[in-house]
């Protein structure tokens, strides 16, 4: 694994004619290398991860050092390479990262996140109460989201109109914290709405980091003291995206980079892996992303 993960994301998944993503889920996992705690950055587009980090900070600069090599490994295949678009789920260091490597890039926040967020600004209240009042808030997220235009127009009143509900029914407190909270976190949830591009949920990714998860505790090379974390995880990441789904899943025999329509050179995907990984297969180029 540590061997594979000596070859970038970035060059595998362009030689399988993946053009570069303008828009990205970008996220970190909590996870631990013995006793340590350890934070893995994470880029996302659709199934593929195109950058998979380690880092044993959680500070913005430690992050920004992360996403950036991919922003470097990008540029070296596009000079021009901006990223339009990035879904967090509002972690501070990530947000300021993507700030700072792609100025003017459009920040989302996962609506997902919110729905389970919502919950917690309910203190107080029965469960059944906080659990009726996430799924009004799911149906009102649902309903914006159906919309064909004007989302961004009609989340803002339904978000009134939510705060307002609260108030009336559980209490004006309750009301108030909720509004509070809208008003904090809408202008990211607005983002999504405005662009039809722009992922509205992380869940993908998500599931990407708990199936990375559950391997590390088995995976000796991860926990070794003078092993490579990067390289290790790079490894994975390359697993992930090449080998087929089961035979019971939505793309049975299909792995991530097919799904997302690239190419891969041979109906195995062990020797997929090793041709991709040693530079031994290119394609024509991909075309220009605009």
């Amino acid at each position: 694994i540590c061997a594979f993960g000596q070859h970038s994301l970035v060059t595998v998944l362009t030689r399988c004619r993946l053009p570069l993503p303008t828009y990205i889920l970008a996220d970190e996992k909590h996870s631990r290398c013995l006793t340590e705690r350890v934070y893995l950055p994470t880029i996302v587009r659709g199934r593929v991860i195109w950058h998979l980090g380690y880092s044993a900070s959680k500070s913005a600069a430690a992050f920004t050092q992360s996403y950036g090599e991919f922003q470097r490994l990008a540029n070296q295949e596009d000079p021009s390479y901006q990223v339009k678009g990035a879904l967090t789920d509002g972690f501070d260091s990530t947000v300021s990262s993507m700030r700072a490597l792609f100025p003017g890039v459009r920040l989302g926040s996962c609506l997902r996140h919110a729905l389970n967020k919502l919950p917690s600004k309910l203190s107080g209240l029965s469960a059944p109460v906080r659990q009726g009042l996430r799924a009004k808030f799911h149906a009102l997220l649902h309903r914006c989201r159906q919309q064909k235009s004007l989302r961004v127009v009609a989340l803002g009143q339904r978000l009134r109109h939510f705060a307002a509900h609260i108030a009336t029914t559980v209490g004006e407190a309750h009301g108030e914290r909720v509004r509070s909270w809208f008003q904090a976190k809408k202008a990211g949830w607005y983002t999504v709405l405005a662009d039809p591009q722009m992922p509205a949920m992380s869940t993908v990714l998500d599931q990407a980091h708990n199936a990375i998860d559950r391997k590390l505790f088995a995976m000796k090379g991860f926990h070794h003291p003078r092993g490579s974390q990067a390289a290790f995880l790079t490894g994975l990441a390359h697993l992930y995206n090449l080998i087929p789904y089961q035979r019971r899943a939505l793309n049975a025999g299909k792995c991530g980079v097919e799904v997302e329509g690239g190419r891969v050179p041979t109906a195995d995907w062990m020797l997929n892996l090793q041709i991709l990984t040693s530079g031994g297969y290119q394609c024509a180029p991909a075309p220009p992303h605009h």
